[in-house]
């Protein structure tokens, strides 16, 4: 399951587990639904250090249309990627979503956390 945490006014930081499920943003939408009323627009640390992958073709999907139905609301998103492929996809994404996205490593965990609050 994923989990969230508020560190700042309008940021959340979100840790997510080894392999997503179809109905993981099911349980943070409520939450992330609520800031965004509150702010406008929202500021997210994504930490998957921990992600490997989708459980099924179903949980991609959920995942690709929660981005979809959410990205006109979040100004930053700072990813804490573990593997290649993640920076590869955080590079790739930058492409099609409206927020600035931003890559790092985990042992950059601090100023991933600086610029999503500063």
């Amino acid at each position: 399951m994923i989990k969230t945490e508020i560190i700042s006014a309008n940021a959340l930081r979100i840790t997510v587990p080894d392999k997503l499920k179809a109905d993981d943003f099911r349980h943070i939408a409520p939450q992330i639904d609520s800031l965004i009323s509150q702010y406008g627009k929202i500021r997210l640390l994504i930490d998957a250090s921990g992600f490997n992958g989708w459980e099924s073709i179903g949980a991609f999907e959920n995942h690709a249309g929660f981005v979809k139905n959410h990205q006109q609301k979040v100004e930053r998103i700072a990813v804490i990627a573990a593997h290649d492929w993640q920076h590869w996809l955080i590079g790739a994404v930058r492409i099609f979503v409206h927020p600035e996205a931003r890559a790092y490593d985990k042992n950059h965990e601090s100023e991933a956390l600086q610029w999503i609050v500063g």
